[in-house]
């Protein structure tokens, strides 16, 4: 067996040195220029234990093509994909969808990916080939749960728009805020979707602002109400929790089912209701055109966006709106996010191919034989 050395190569990456070992699974790299520290027994067994080949490629055309027979690819046991995912050359990459999957070789046989959501592969066509996909659950619940804390305080103050008047040197203008600006305490928060980050929401809204809390999930969660200081009220449609909430925030999943949850039809339903909105899960839940209707008419009176429809960028009737707070798809940014991500995908790795498979949080499991 050959003895692997690394040293740090450009962007910090651990390159592992010496020979091909055909005693030990070939693993395609994908790495973020936002990640964790390299320093962790979590890559040091990696790099051990593993052929590591660095994923380079400018384009998906060019992935497509060293996936052929007789390519650099067409021999990989596994593909992980670790880091920020918004962040780096390869941010654009859709690997996991479309095209590349039907020329993934019959060697592949897991693919783990950062984060919480897996809207970006296809789960369906990717388990028809028989390939295990892991995703990092409760990563970077913090952060996100941190950011969605945030934009509901300024959904509520508009400090946002006092920001802008104050750098702006209209200090007398930011008076305009006085008479609208509401504390969020004893408001209803609604939450669509109680996972993990729907909950750390809820526990972070009920004691730092004493928010009352009504959420909706695909069935009720007594346990989780439990655990918060005043419980919570569970309502079984998006339209119940509309029609009780003063703040609705979404951290739910991105489905067929969810898109466009916030939409035209929804909003006509509470039409002689003031709501603020939040979205900290992904774009695709609201259709903007409505929303955009929905605040000319002074219906949704805060608004607070880490998401958006046509990423990256905002919509244009965004954009200047200063009573708004807009972010770039930025909740995940931490550094204890980063260390979760590799932490988990990396654990995943290794269970799957020398440990327990029941350990690895498989997106797909109950269509991967044990």
């Amino acid at each position: 067996m050959a003895e692997i050395s690394h040293n740090t190569a450009v962007n910090g990456n651990l390159i592992p040195k010496g020979t091909h070992d055909d005693t030990k699974p070939t693993l395609l790299l994908v790495l973020s220029s936002v990640r964790g520290s390299d320093n962790t027994p979590e890559w040091q067994r990696t790099l051990s234990k593993f052929n590591i080949l660095y994923y380079d490629c400018k384009t998906v055309d060019e992935f497509c093509s060293r996936l052929q027979p007789g390519g650099p690819y067409a021999n990989i046991n596994a593909i992980v994909r670790t880091g920020w995912l918004k962040a780096g050359d390869f941010a654009h990459h859709l690997m996991f969808r479309g095209r590349p999957i039907e020329l993934y070789p019959p060697s592949l046989q897991f693919v783990g990916c950062s984060g919480h959501g897996y809207d970006a592969a296809d789960i369906e066509a990717i388990s028809q080939r028989g390939i295990a996909y892991a995703n990092t659950p409760d990563t970077c619940t913090e952060a996100v749960a941190n950011t969605a804390l945030h934009l509901v305080l300024n959904v509520y103050r508009y400090f946002t728009l006092a920001e802008h008047y104050t750098r702006s040197d209209r200090w007398l203008d930011s008076r305009e805020i006085g008479p609208v600006a509401v504390d969020p305490c004893g408001q209803v928060l609604g939450i669509v979707g109680l996972g993990d980050i729907g909950m750390a929401i809820a526990r972070k809204a009920a004691y730092a602002l004493d928010m009352k809390i009504h959420y909706h999930n695909r069935k009720p969660r007594p346990v989780l109400e439990a655990k918060l200081p005043n419980g919570a009220t569970y309502h079984d449609s998006v339209e119940s929790l509309v029609r009780a909430a003063d703040c609705i925030c979404l951290a739910c999943p991105l489905t067929e089912e969810t898109r466009h949850m916030i939409s035209a039809p929804l909003l006509a339903q509470i039409k002689d209701k003031k709501i603020r909105i939040v979205n900290i899960a992904r774009g695709g839940l609201i259709d903007e055109d409505a929303l955009l209707e929905a605040m000319y008419a002074g219906q949704v009176v805060g608004l607070g966006l880490d998401v958006h429809a046509n990423e990256p960028g905002i919509n244009p009737g965004l954009r200047d709106n200063y009573r708004t707070t807009v972010l770039p798809h930025i909740g995940v940014a931490s550094q204890t996010t980063w260390s979760k991500f590799d932490e988990v995908n990396l654990n995943n790795l290794e269970e799957f191919f020398f440990g327990d498979k029941g350990k690895v949080t498989l997106v797909n499991r109950a269509s991967i034989p044990a």
